[in-house]
């Protein structure tokens, strides 16, 4: 199965969306620079190894969604319901616009997946979004 950057970019960017970080987060977490960052999310020009490097760091992405497209975004969480960083989605920004703004992206999301042939766990991911949406 060949590797396609710029989905991986798309996936990498939905997935620090999701997650509410910032490129000085990113920065810090990762220890990469921006550029590096910037590139891999805007799926150009960038090794591998790089994402490899900058993977690593985020304990609950699931490296085989991010590369290839398959499975669920985030490794199975523990019994209570968190992942490894003890969150339990707290959402810091304005909830409704929040979600709204994740919705798009999916969609995008979405039609890159089905464009690209992959079949990826989409409509699961857009059930989650309306079931928080619903909840809170």
């Amino acid at each position: 199965m060949a590797v396609d950057l710029q989905q991986i970019g798309k996936r990498f960017r939905f997935y620090t969306n999701l997650k509410e970080l910032e490129m000085e987060q990113l920065k810090s977490m990762t220890g990469s620079d921006e550029t590096t960052l910037s590139n891999i999310i805007c799926g150009q020009n960038y090794a591998l190894d790089e994402l490899v490097a900058i993977v690593k760091h985020f304990e609950d992405l699931n490296p085989q969604w991010l590369i290839y497209g398959e499975g669920s975004m985030f490794k199975p969480m523990s019994e209570d319901g968190t992942c490894k960083d003890g969150q339990k989605g707290c959402l810091k920004k304005d909830r409704a616009a929040y979600l709204g703004q994740m919705k798009d992206m999916l969609l995008e999301l979405d039609a890159a997946e089905v464009a690209k042939g992959h079949h990826a766990d989409v409509e699961a991911l857009k059930a989650k979004l309306d079931e928080y949406k619903a909840t809170h």
